[in-house]
């Protein structure tokens, strides 16, 4: 085995979050290191969100503990929500004089617009200088299914509440998780490449109201 190969294979060992996250996928003996630690990076961000979710505040607190630089408090309020915590991350990695970053964004509180109400979100997303969209794209499909929908511009999966709905955007889930009535959650996670950066949105919903 080549040095190059031994080293990214070193890499994906370091970056294993802990035992009960997804396994790394295997590397190709060619692979770019790059692309091997943005995969297992973005992997790990996302085995962090769905296992600390819906509370973004544990979510930073673990990331912090598995090597997340900490996370900044955002300074703009995303309008119809009351977000309680949250806050922006980034990883970079430095090889043979290139280097690559995964930025993470988190945050969780109250969708105020859907008043009377009560319904809850968390928001997980992640994007990245590396093309790590088909692993992403195969991350989610092993979570949750085949795509709802597919297109030039990217993936789309839904759960919960909003599977076999519309897929057009989170409005779409929202009003459906709302519809269901108490204790109902619905998952939309949107896969694309903008603006030369692969990006994963993860956003759930739950409906909060009392039984």
């Amino acid at each position: 085995m080549s040095r190059r190969s031994l080293f990214a294979l070193a890499l994906i060992a370091s970056l294993t979050v802990a035992p009960v996250l997804s396994a790394a996928p295997a590397l190709a003996a060619d692979e770019d290191p790059l692309l091997a630690w943005s995969r297992t990076a973005a992997r790990g961000l996302f085995d962090l969100c769905r296992q600390d979710e819906p509370d973004a505040a544990v979510v930073a607190e673990h990331g912090e503990v598995w090597g997340w630089p900490h996370f900044m408090g955002y300074l703009e309020h995303p309008e119809g929500f009351k977000r309680e915590a949250g806050g922006e991350s980034r990883r970079t990695f430095e090889y043979g004089g290139k280097d690559t970053f995964v930025e993470a964004t988190i945050q969780s509180g109250v969708v105020t617009a859907s008043a009377p109400a009560e319904v809850r979100y968390f928001r997980c997303n992640a994007a990245s200088d590396q093309p790590i969209g088909p692993d992403l794209e195969a991350y989610f499909t092993e979570q949750y299914g085949p795509p709802a929908a597919k297109t030039e511009q990217g993936s789309i999966w839904l759960a919960g509440a909003a599977k076999g709905g519309d897929t057009t955007d989170d409005d779409a889930a929202l009003k459906a998780v709302t519809a269901a009535g108490a204790g109902a959650e619905a998952t939309r996670i949107e896969l694309t490449r903008e603006h030369g950066l692969d990006r994963a949105k993860l956003t759930l919903f739950r409906n909060a109201a009392p039984g």
